[in-house]
């Protein structure tokens, strides 16, 4: 009953907008069928109070307030109001009266900067999320996924244009359904935010982008309803994907940067390094005399020690040398060496020519090469050689995913 709402729907700077309503004033009328009276209302979200006639107001309901936000947030296109159908539903009698309408939502063409549109991510349902950016020759935009963790300054992700859907299409109601399957307080809550930013904007309270209004104070007591009870609420993993475009039904991944990622170059670095020793092996033959003088027996060398007391079943092999161009050229060379000074001693040992080579002579090679390459004693060189590479903390973080993921296959 009009006598006893709260909130009406009134006309307010040639709109209609929500307000409260304040106290009610009797006034006399010739039309004994109505009780005409005035209604002191305060617009929502201002601090602007007028006074209205009770026939000029409408009971406020859920779908007009959802109608209005919805209004509010199309930049290309103006709010209209059907004035005349507004003065023939108040001329009325007061059992055939029912609210004002509002002209339904035209959805825009084309996708703009700020928009606010839906995006269907992995295995994840349809999700709000704001337009950072539009590349129309590429016809492909970046887009933020709206959640409680939000960076309003992240890049998003690269989509292609035909997979957003503008945030009121028609569809709307339909992937907010399925939305609510899994994620029922998540997607309630970026609802509710969106609602109160269209609100804000229309009532002249705020004035700017939705991720300005994300990231100002404004918004506080909405965002502070989800931030307090972030572990709490499940949302769905979506700014843990990849910066580029994801691709449709891809496992998901593990969480990346929203960021450019330049490939590491460590490796390559290494690998640079590794090239001198090579040459000092190969072409200078370097480590050769080394080599000829343990095989003799003039030196000792704990690789042999450990080859001649250890099982002829070896399961793992460090080489040190990363590229397997490099390594081919180091045991290609080390073969001939072998073939002039190491047979003798493996027929005594009756041992296995490939194990010798990988055992004893790559690893005194490379111990020795390293000596003469980084200018350091030989003892200091074979503890260089037994710690192997230093990986990067990218190339580690890398390694233990890879392990984690054969470990979940299995």
């Amino acid at each position: 009953m009009m006598a006893d709402a709260k909130y009406v729907l009134c006309r307010w700077e040639k709109r209609l907008w929500p307000a409260k309503v304040l106290a009610r004033t009797k006034t006399s009328t010739k039309n004994k069928r109505k009780k005409e009276y005035f209604l002191d209302v305060q617009i929502l979200s201002l601090e602007e109070k007028i006074q209205v006639k009770s026939s000029e107001v409408g009971i406020l309901e859920k779908s007009h307030i959802e109608a209005i936000a919805s209004s509010l947030d199309c930049q290309s296109s103006e709010v209209s109001v059907r004035s005349n159908s507004m003065h023939s539903i108040l001329e009325e009698d007061e059992e055939d009266e029912e609210p004002p309408r509002i002209l339904l939502y035209h959805e825009p063409r084309s996708f703009e900067v700020g928009m606010l549109v839906w995006l269907k991510y992995q295995k994840y349902p349809f999700w709000p999320a704001v337009v950072k950016s539009v590349r129309r020759r590429e016809k492909k935009a970046s887009v933020l996924f709206i959640e409680g963790d939000m960076n309003p300054k992240g890049k998003g992700i690269t989509v292609s244009l035909r997979r957003l859907k503008h945030f009121d299409c028609k569809d709307k109601q339909t992937l907010l359904n399925q939305a609510r399957e899994d994620f029922d307080q998540a997607i309630g809550w970026c609802v509710s935010l969106i609602t109160d930013y269209r609100v804000r904007l229309g009532c002249g309270s705020f004035a700017g982008s939705f991720l300005e209004y994300y990231a100002a104070d404004i918004s506080y007591p909405v965002r502070k309803s989800i931030q307090q009870d972030v572990l709490g609420t499940k949302f769905p993993q979506l700014s843990k994907g990849s910066p580029e475009e994801p691709v449709l039904g891809s496992p998901l991944g593990q969480r990346q940067p929203c960021r450019k990622v330049l490939p590491d170059r460590s490796r390559a670095a290494r690998d640079r390094a590794n090239q001198k020793l090579v040459e000092y092996i190969v072409k200078a033959k370097g480590a050769e005399s080394h080599l000829r003088a343990i095989l003799k027996s003039r030196k000792p060398s704990r690789w042999l020690q450990t080859f001649l007391s250890s099982s002829q079943y070896v399961t793992c092999v460090e080489t040190y040398l990363e590229d397997e161009g490099q390594l081919d050229l180091v045991v290609k060379y080390l073969q001939g060496v072998y073939q002039e000074v190491g047979a003798k001693m493996l027929r005594r040992t009756n041992s296995d020519r490939i194990r010798f080579i990988l055992d004893v002579l790559l690893p005194e090679a490379i111990i020795c090469a390293i000596s003469a390459v980084d200018k350091v004693d030989y003892k200091t060189a074979e503890e260089k050689y037994i710690k192997g590479p230093s990986l990067s903390y990218r190339e580690k973080e890398i390694f233990d995913n890879q392990l984690l993921e054969e470990r979940r296959r299995r």
